[in-house]
């Protein structure tokens, strides 16, 4: 009975160095593998109306992820972090975005109200993967919401 098993071990040895090797390219992949975003742009708007926006997104694996938003608003000196948004999301490549695509919407309904002044936004997707984690940050256009 030993024997069995210790020829069993000895056969299957290599398994755990088999695996790492298929997974090792995995960990080399850009995060372009799974999701690419070429532009965040947002409308300006008027104070208490949606802020309107378009995405240029192509998710071209499903994965899981989390997301966060930071709205930056100029001060006249500097970008001033106004209001941040977070969450998680099952990506797939066959969503959508709702019509119209807003910020209220982008957020989760956690950074929507803004006031008159000059914003933009920047989006971090974290890919979770088994290996290292993937990134993707996308910066907005500057836009304004006048009172």
């Amino acid at each position: 009975m030993t024997r069995k098993i210790a020829d069993w071990l000895h056969h299957y040895r290599t398994i755990p160095w088999v695996v790492i090797v298929l997974l090792l390219p995995a960990g080399l992949w850009p995060a372009s593998w799974w999701m690419d975003v070429r532009d965040v742009s947002l409308s300006d708007s008027r104070h208490g109306e949606q802020i309107v926006m378009t995405v240029d997104r192509q998710v071209h694996h499903a994965f899981r992820g989390h997301w966060s938003v930071t709205v930056r608003q100029w001060d006249g000196a500097g970008w001033v972090t106004y209001c941040n948004a977070q969450g998680s999301s099952n990506y797939r490549a066959d969503a959508r975005f709702p019509v119209p695509l807003t910020l209220k919407w982008w957020t989760d309904g956690q950074c929507y109200d803004l006031s008159p002044g000059r914003y933009r936004i920047t989006t971090r997707w974290v890919i979770d993967t088994a290996l290292p984690d993937k990134e993707v940050t996308v910066d907005s256009n500057v836009f304004e919401v006048r009172s």
